[in-house]
């Protein structure tokens, strides 16, 4: 884990010397390449784990925003439904809900050019009001599926607030990227 740690380190700082957005590609199951706009400052890192699981990182130099996204195959399209997306997002995220602010899931529409998804935000209530944070921690946490014929993005994205630059490009990216090199946009 801790190489890991590392690695994203070192492409955040390469990332961020190079400056500008800019467009990376991963292959996923059965050929599939997915094709991300990486905001500006961002460092990009791919992975596949001992289940053929694709996933990719993204983290900016300051620790202002971290997120992961990993993609899953969803042949029968269980997630193109906004209630399926919400039932597998209170099963898989509920865990959150006991030290958030919120206490209920808030679900929101993400909209994306390409597909359907959902998501919702949670505030730890231990950071509140805190100036400093400790490192690696985060006072927001928005969890989501964006879905497209076939595939479902599962993405958790760490921030420190929800109004930042940062946070509205990565959400950008989230609804107008992160798609299929082949897939027709929403008219």
């Amino acid at each position: 884990m801790k190489s890991l740690r590392l690695l994203l380190l070192f492409l955040v700082v390469a990332a961020s010397a190079a400056g500008g957005e800019r467009e990376e590609s991963v292959f996923l199951f059965q050929n599939r390449r997915v094709t991300i706009e990486v905001p500006e400052k961002l460092g990009f890192a791919s992975s596949k784990n001992e289940r053929g699981i694709i996933s990719v990182r993204l983290g900016h130099p300051k620790e202002k925003i971290s997120l992961e996204i990993a993609f899953l195959p969803d042949p029968e399209g269980r997630f193109s439904t906004a209630r399926n997306r919400k039932e597998f997002m209170n099963e898989t995220f509920r865990d959150y809900l006991a030290d958030s602010v919120e206490k209920a899931m808030q679900f929101e529409e993400l909209d994306p050019k390409v597909g359907a998804g959902t998501y919702c935000i949670f505030t730890d209530s231990a950071l509140v009001g805190r100036a400093a944070l400790p490192r690696g921690e985060y006072r927001q946490t928005t969890t989501g599926l964006k879905a497209w014929p076939g595939v479902v993005a599962v993405f958790t994205l760490f921030s420190n607030d929800t109004t930042s630059r940062e946070y509205r490009a990565v959400m950008a990216m989230l609804r107008d990227s992160v798609i299929e090199a082949s897939a027709p946009a929403k008219r």
